[in-house]
């Protein structure tokens, strides 16, 4: 029976740290979204440092993720994008969205 509690706990310590690490890495991509949205103007450059920034956080955004518009003097950026977690039997997809809009300048 303590083997089996033991057992548990550990699965549950492991999910709990793959998530919170999943969680906080998405939390700062989020937060980079709304400040790069905000300063930079140019699509081109906008993707090209949202997919380094991804890339720096280990989390796999694809250009396609990317959806940037203009309306309206409003320079908008919107990320969707899936996280798998990695939980060595089950590997569920987490689903994210980060935006962030800007005045056209």
């Amino acid at each position: 029976m303590r083997g089996l509690k033991l057992m548990f706990a550990l699965a549950g310590l492991l999910f709990l740290i793959r998530y919170v690490v999943v969680c906080y890495y998405t939390s700062e991509f989020n937060h980079f979204v709304t400040l790069e949205a905000q300063r930079t103007q140019q699509k081109g450059q906008l993707k090209g440092a949202l997919l380094n920034r991804a890339r720096d956080y280990s989390l796999p955004v694809k250009e396609a993720d990317i959806n940037i518009t203009t309306r309206d003097g409003v320079f908008s950026v919107v990320v969707n994008y899936r996280v798998p977690l990695d939980l060595l039997i089950y590997r569920p997809e987490l689903e994210f969205r980060a935006s962030g809009a800007g005045l056209v300048q």
